[in-house]
């Protein structure tokens, strides 16, 4: 009997092993509070990563595509009914977070006996000005961080490896990437984006200051010529749904 907590941990501990080796491979998403809105970024694939959850509300994601489904059901069914048993303005990220997808999250990756949800996420909430965005890192073991206020000028990146989250947050002293138009916002985003992915890879050692400034190069370091993007506009604020995606054009990508 008093081996049972030793191997719980034992059995938690080769889970997140388990967990983290299928998130690898994850391609990075960036979420970049800006002048315009809150724009969400990453490399377009067969499946999308990129979600509107309610009326300022969007979700970037990465993991089994199964998994983010499930996540993201959870987040629009916690959120629209919080929005009709209270308000839409009662709807936030905050509250979300905390009391649904972080707790749903952890209950399901300490039932040993079951299949764990290979998911890592962003939640992204407009507010009326930049200052009043944030942005919610969640994990799959129901962690999560917040970014909100001053912090906000340094964008927030998820990966497949966990560490590359931690090396920008740790930086010193941390980029502060041009978000006065939307066009900076998306050349900003796509830099972090690149700084991300190669990070995971041989190149590193790679310094975001180092990341080219022309989205064609930015393009061809990434590999890919399509890229999946959402906005939350803040001039739709105020109207049912503030979630858009921008054209092309309208990024200067």
């Amino acid at each position: 009997m008093t081996e049972e907590p030793y191997r719980w941990l034992e059995a938690i501990q080769n889970r997140r092993e388990y967990i983290e080796d299928q998130l690898t491979p994850g391609l990075p998403v960036v979420a970049l509070s800006a002048e315009p809105g809150v724009l969400l970024l990453g490399v377009k694939t067969a499946m999308p990563k990129l979600f509107e959850i309610y009326d300022t509300l969007a979700l970037g994601s990465l993991g089994h595509p199964a998994d983010i489904e499930k996540v993201r059901q959870t987040a629009i069914d916690a959120a629209h009914l919080e929005g009709f048993a209270r308000s839409a303005q009662d709807v936030s990220s905050r509250r979300l977070v905390s009391y649904n997808l972080a707790p749903a999250l952890k209950a399901a990756f300490e039932q040993i006996f079951s299949a764990p949800l290979l998911f890592r996420g962003v939640l992204a909430e407009l507010g009326a000005t930049p200052a009043d965005d944030a942005l919610w890192s969640v994990d799959y073991d129901g962690s999560f961080t917040a970014q909100t206020g001053a912090d906000l000028v340094h964008g927030t990146v998820i990966s497949g490896p966990r560490q590359v989250a931690k090396d920008w947050i740790a930086q010193s002293p941390r980029p502060e990437l041009d978000r006065n138009s939307l066009p900076a916002a998306a050349l900003s985003a796509l830099r972090l984006l690149v700084w991300a992915k190669l990070r995971g890879t041989k190149d590193q050692g790679i310094e975001f200051e180092n990341t080219p400034k022309e989205p064609k190069t930015l393009k061809e370091k990434l590999g890919v010529e399509a890229l999946e993007f959402a906005l939350l506009d803040r001039s739709l604020v105020g109207k049912p749904i503030a979630y858009r995606i921008p054209s092309v054009d309208e990024l200067g990508l």
